[in-house]
């Protein structure tokens, strides 16, 4: 009986977590099955704390639903009044994660901005080139 039942959980929550680039394969104890539901809030973690309590109540809903909440609008009005409801001390963890959020999406456009692609710096090259081509032209021969 509890082998039947761990089966049907494993397989709702196999339709839950979005296919990964992991190359790991996942067995679904009751601990992984946590750590799998919080690595996919995490990765849909946005720098909008709402958004991130939004994503968790979408995940529960499912579960309890077993598929898709068919009210999709509903379900995102009552998380607002959910949200609007609750203390600071509850909101906490949500803004926590967003604030990690924005320091990762800072990060990453720095890291962005030190590597310069190849391409632009040989179009770069060139058109320095073809600027003192155009000069040494122009002195030559007079403009």
């Amino acid at each position: 009986m509890a082998s039947i039942v761990w089966n049907s959980i494993c397989e709702i929550f196999s339709t839950l977590v979005r296919p990964t680039t992991r190359k790991t394969r996942v067995t679904f104890t009751p601990s992984t099955l946590k750590r799998e539901i919080l690595r996919e809030v995490r990765l849909a973690a946005t720098p909008n704390p709402f958004l991130n309590f939004f994503a968790e109540v979408r995940i529960k809903a499912m579960q309890e639903s077993q598929n898709h909440p068919k009210h999709l609008a509903r379900l995102a009005k009552t998380a607002g009044h959910m949200w609007n409801d609750m203390s600071e001390e509850q909101k906490r963890p949500y803004r926590e994660m967003a604030l990690e959020q924005k320091v990762k999406k800072r990060r990453r456009k720095r890291r962005s901005a030190l590597f310069t692609p190849q391409r632009k710096l040989q179009k770069d090259r060139r058109k320095r080139k073809q600027d003192l081509l155009a000069k040494e032209k122009e002195k030559k021969y007079g403009a």
